[in-house]
């Protein structure tokens, strides 16, 4: 049997179920496993805007899937696709003729290490985030604090701030 690397692009409905893609996307990932092959990555681009209206729709949720396997994985998944309402388009495309089982495994846990590198540096991003905005608030805090206790020591000594002296010449 030849093993080849393709890539399967499909455009669902913008406005899809969160349940119904991810049951789309579980058959599809199905079709792959059943069929002996190795799913590289799949990746969500998003929604995006379509060049025309297909049926009516103006934007469409774009998944792109990189595996490796038989053309009868390739059969199998788009007569799936062709199955499923939501899906607007697919297209699939042959990216590498011979390749090897092995050369796919370390290719999809060099995919799987990379992601899961990205994901850490989001993680961290939104953490240091999170600190800064904490660390503004408590400044914040603590400058009305100290701004309150000044008002209050010049109240005490009988000192009225400038912007009120000056209303209270207008009068």
């Amino acid at each position: 049997m030849r093993i080849r690397r393709y890539e399967t692009v499909f455009i669902l409905e913008p406005d899809i179920e969160d349940a119904r893609r991810q049951e789309i996307l579980g058959r599809l990932d199905g079709v792959i496993q059943k069929g002996e092959g190795i799913l590289i990555k799949r990746e969500d681009w998003g929604v995006r805007k379509l060049a025309y209206d297909i049926r009516r729709f103006s934007k469409g949720q774009y998944i792109l899937y990189d595996y490796a396997g038989s053309s009868r994985i390739v059969s199998e998944l788009e007569r799936n696709l062709k199955m499923f309402e939501p899906v607007l388009r697919f297209l699939t495309v042959r990216q590498e003729e011979r390749v090897t089982l092995e050369a796919m495994e370390k290719l999809r846990a060099e995919e799987q290490a990379k992601e899961e590198a990205r994901k850490a540096a989001i993680r961290e991003r939104r953490e240091a985030a999170e600190a800064s905005a904490a660390l503004r608030a408590e400044e914040a805090a603590a400058g009305t604090e100290d701004a309150a206790g000044m008002q209050a020591e010049d109240e005490a000594a009988g000192e009225v701030p400038e912007e009120e002296a000056e209303e209270e010449d207008g009068d």
